[in-house]
């Protein structure tokens, strides 16, 4: 697959020699179906539609945008469920969000305090630092939990350009987080209290590699975001295409054949196309049966690629409990519920809208798996914490980004040490009528833009074959 940065005249221009379809035994669907309605399969069918491909979208649950999902509360406002950040390098996110009308806006810039609660006690920020400094080494011993690994990738990042994380000569930096700080003088205390504010499954499955990739992906720009929430950028690349995005469509299987692509639905339902490209993440993939030549190293990839738990209690406050104890609204806690972070207006105000963010395995432990007893667990642990929100707390949505997700599988993928090496190149790659796509395939970017690059590849690789 090239590595050569695709703009949009270069893939419509040629899209426009994409082969008609041949005749088939079976009747045609459409010439090409695109299994997931994210940014990546958007991006796809959009390209594809632009060129006169007759494109079906297929998606599995029953809304557009895969993870990305803004929760409305209605009079309360909105929360963010999954990817809301546009990086000032995310020109396909930007162009396409022009195109269709959807307003970008800045995010907005805050410092918000907060309370650490750790073995029973509350601590600012100042008095934090009594526990950090004797496990921290310096000069990080007043650090926040998350600071040192970020500050210390910064540091020694060793990728100059963002396909670096590609080239066999910085293999020796993917290394695991934990070995990384270990060597950084982070011991095993240190290291647990860190893995409590850590975007990822554990310390030791994750590589720095991920890390470094992200902050050399436009490092310390200002943010943008979709105004009254992200999931309008999605659901308007879904209405621009000429065909309606089939909802309630889990794929069961996928079977590749001598001159079409066979789609199953779990309803029953049987799609034909000349060629499929398949944006689901592996995480939900890998419950789906493929029948198609498939090197060892990519079924390997969709069976075993991480993807970060985490499980998202989105609540709110029914009076501002953080003025009444006037400590601050955001909590970083060594309980279960471990972070709960104050939604913000764009003076950087609490709103009363709150997130609670629990990550790797404690997304998964088994005291969240009950979800009629959420409201009354977070409630206890709240009440540990900040005894003025006793009886505060309402209870709005519950975003699960677990295995227990069946469109998702986790929220996003994340490499383990050593494997990029190994499946980077084949886990990507496609055969004469299934391609894949999705921020996990991406060569340049991450995130929402790495999604989007994504889909602008695989729809360009069906006209070159």
């Amino acid at each position: 697959m090239t590595r050569q940065k695709l703009n949009r005249r270069m893939v419509l221009g040629g899209l426009a020699a994409l082969p008609a379809c041949k005749p088939s035994g079976s009747k045609l669907d459409a010439e090409v179906i695109i299994l997931g309605a994210g940014l990546a399969g958007l991006n796809a069918a959009r390209l594809l539609a632009a060129a006169g491909k007759d494109v079906l979208v297929l998606e599995g649950s029953s809304r557009i945008g895969g993870r990305i999902q803004t929760i409305n509360h209605g009079k309360l406002g909105y929360t963010e469920g999954g990817a809301d950040k546009i990086k000032a390098s995310y020109s396909r996110i930007i162009q396409t969000a022009n195109e269709l009308g959807v307003d970008l806006i800045p995010s907005a810039e805050y410092q918000p305090e907060t309370l650490y609660h750790y073995q029973g006690a509350n601590y600012s920020r100042q008095a934090w630092s009594t526990i950090t400094s004797p496990l921290f080494p310096a000069p990080f011993g007043a650090s926040a939990p998350a600071s040192p690994l970020f500050e210390l990738a910064a540091q020694n990042n060793p990728l100059k350009s963002n396909h670096d994380w590609l080239d066999p000569k910085f293999s020796a930096f993917d290394i695991s987080a934990q070995d990384f700080l270990l060597q950084a003088g982070f011991g095993g205390d240190a290291q647990k209290i860190m893995e409590k504010a850590f975007d990822g499954n554990s310390l030791r499955s994750y590589s720095m590699m991920n890390l470094y990739r992200a902050l050399i992906d436009t490092p310390d720009a200002k943010q943008m975001k979709v105004k009254d929430g992200a999931q309008h950028l999605p659901e308007a690349m879904a209405a621009s295409l000429p065909r309606k995005v089939k909802l309630d469509h889990m794929v069961s299987s996928i079977s590749v054949e001598t001159e079409s692509v066979q789609i199953e639905t779990t309803q029953g339902n049987t799609y034909r196309a000349s060629f499929c490209i398949c944006a689901m993440p592996f995480g939900a993939l890998r419950n789906v049966t493929i029948r198609a030549f498939m090197p060892e190293a990519q079924t390997a990839a969709i069976r075993e690629l991480p993807y970060t738990q985490i499980l998202q209690i989105h609540l709110k406050a029914k009076i501002p409990f953080w003025d009444k104890d006037g400590l601050p609204a955001d909590m970083w806690t060594d309980l279960p519920v471990e972070r709960i972070l104050a939604e913000r207006d764009t003076n950087g105000k609490p709103t009363g809208l709150f997130r609670v963010l629990i990550n790797g395995r404690g997304a998964t432990r088994s005291i969240w798996q009950d979800r009629a007893k959420i409201k009354e667990r977070v409630t206890a642990y709240m009440k540990t914490v900040r005894p003025s929100s006793e009886g505060l707390f309402e209870l709005l949505a519950i975003q699960d980004w677990t295995k227990a997700n069946p469109f998702a599988g986790g929220a996003y993928m994340h490499w383990a040490p050593r494997q990029i090496s190994q499946w980077s190149s084949p886990m990507a790659m496609p055969s004469s009528k299934l391609a894949f796509a999705g921020e996990h395939v991406s060569r340049i970017h991450t995130g929402m833009e790495g999604a989007m690059e994504s889909g602008e590849i695989a729809a360009a690789y069906l006209q070159a074959r």
